[in-house]
């Protein structure tokens, strides 16, 4: 399929998410509709981008300033372009409110709400997952979170791609916000709160009254607290 054709996003009335390079071209907050198994174009679509995983070099390693592990690329990364998906566990918000008392006690933050249209549904990436699960907070990101869609339509289960707000160098730590809000663009987008690690608000009381994490970001623009 062609960009001109419209390919499957058009069946879905939804914008092409990608230019001709995968490069995110549309607002956070939109959601992504990437060709499936459905569809009759081949694997180098340009509509096939999330689905072919990561594909720069990344590393773990240990943050000097009390943050824990962190992730870095190893090679520069193009602004808008996909870097890694937020790979876990799908469980419950129920059961996400039960694990997520345990792992403040531990200081732990690997929860993530898919409250893309509900909160039903919560990725918990603290025992399965992938490098994403390493990335760390920042209050200046240089990652951002977009809802995609590919095989499962069901828009409760949104699958999270991390995606580069701008030109990131060679050696420079990836980050995202943990508490990301994006402003409605339009009714699609009117859902679309990370709410990382401290799981829904309404099931779980307010961060204050959970405790505040204190932030370690050192950017500018620093919150001081994470929630």
């Amino acid at each position: 399929a062609t960009l001109a054709g419209g390919c499957c996003p058009g069946a879905s009335h939804n914008r092409f998410a990608y230019n001709e390079a995968g490069q995110v071209r549309i607002r956070a907050g939109l959601p992504i509709y990437e060709c499936n198994s459905r569809c009759r174009c081949g694997a180098e679509c340009p509509n096939r981008v999330v689905q072919r995983g990561i594909r720069y070099d990344l590393c773990i390693f240990r943050t000097g300033d009390g943050r824990g592990w962190g992730v870095r690329t190893l090679q520069r990364i193009r602004k808008s372009s996909f870097v890694m998906e937020y790979v876990g566990e799908i469980i419950t918000s129920e059961e996400a409110e039960r694990r997520g008392q345990v792992y403040d006690r531990q200081g732990a933050t690997y929860l993530f709400d898919l409250d893309y249209v509900e909160d039903v549904y919560t990725v918990d990436a603290a025992h399965y997952g992938n490098i994403s699960h390493f990335v760390n907070h920042s209050c200046d990101p240089n990652l951002q979170v977009y809802n995609v869609f590919i095989e499962n339509l069901d828009q409760r289960l949104p699958r999270i791609a991390l995606f580069a707000t701008r030109p990131i160098r060679a050696g420079e730590e990836l980050t995202f916000d943990y508490n990301m809000h994006v402003d409605p663009v339009d009714a699609e987008s009117t859902r679309m709160d990370s709410n990382f690690g401290l799981v829904g608000g309404s099931l779980g009381g307010s961060p204050r009254a959970r405790g505040r994490i204190e932030c370690k970001c050192g950017a500018a623009s620093c919150r001081k607290f994470l929630f």
